[in-house]
């Protein structure tokens, strides 16, 4: 739960930057992906710990591992702008299983 109330709005930004559209993202991944990175680049040395232990990562691999699977799910199409409004209204989403890795 602690997980939630640090990293959710940091989470949404990035998420938002990588979810430009599923189109975007599919056009030209290596933007989409950078665009994640320069997003988590700006989080706080917390938020980052946080998600990397949600991750089950090391804290230096955890800005490229989470930008990739979220890259990847938004351009496969596992998760959608819906999934992202989903986490604003604090619902259910798929978002957190992509995060993780499952």
């Amino acid at each position: 739960m602690r997980l939630l109330f640090l990293i959710l709005p940091a989470m949404i930004v990035a998420l938002a930057g990588c979810q430009t559209g599923q189109d975007a993202v599919k056009q030209d991944p290596k933007a989409a992906l950078d665009r994640c990175l320069s997003r988590v680049a700006a989080w706080g040395i917390t938020a980052k710990h946080e998600v990397a232990a949600f991750m089950g990562v090391f804290q230096e691999r955890m800005p490229a591992l989470f930008c990739r699977r979220l890259r990847d799910a938004a351009a496969s199409g596992r998760i959608t702008l819906s999934d992202i409004s989903s986490l604003q209204l604090n619902q259910s989403t798929e978002v957190w299983k992509v995060i993780k890795g499952k």
